[in-house]
């Protein structure tokens, strides 16, 4: 995997806002993930997430470690049935706010840190 600045192979956050993204230079529009190294279009369900939403991260058999899950301006949190599939597959869900999210995401992809992240646009 291509190495990036930070010298590690994740994608960094440079901005946000406007419903979307600016990851690695280029502009995401609304909801995104980074799964992968690579930043992607995320299509949830609806307004309330479900483990649908977020299956990308535990049916895989290269789990990270953690996945930073910015949740939009308001945080709140995904329901519990999300919260325990993630728990019994071992991935750390850490639920935030989406500017906090992201400076989150970067200090640990900078840090060489197995993270991802599902990003709800503001």
């Amino acid at each position: 995997m291509p190495r990036n600045a930070s010298g590690t192979g994740l994608p960094p956050i440079d901005a946000f806002g406007d419903d979307g993204f600016r990851i690695a230079g280029v502009r995401k529009e609304g909801a995104t993930l980074i799964v992968d190294g690579a930043a992607r279009p995320w299509t949830r369900q609806g307004e309330t997430l479900t483990l649908e939403d977020l299956r990308i991260f535990i049916d895989r058999p290269d789990r990270p470690d953690m996945v930073i899950l910015g949740i939009g301006e308001r945080l709140i949190h995904p329901p519990a049935a999300v919260r325990q599939a993630f728990r019994d597959a071992g991935i750390g869900l850490e639920v935030m706010d989406t500017a906090t999210a992201c400076r989150t995401y970067n200090l640990l992809a900078g840090e060489g840190r197995n993270v991802a992240a599902a990003l709800i646009s503001v």
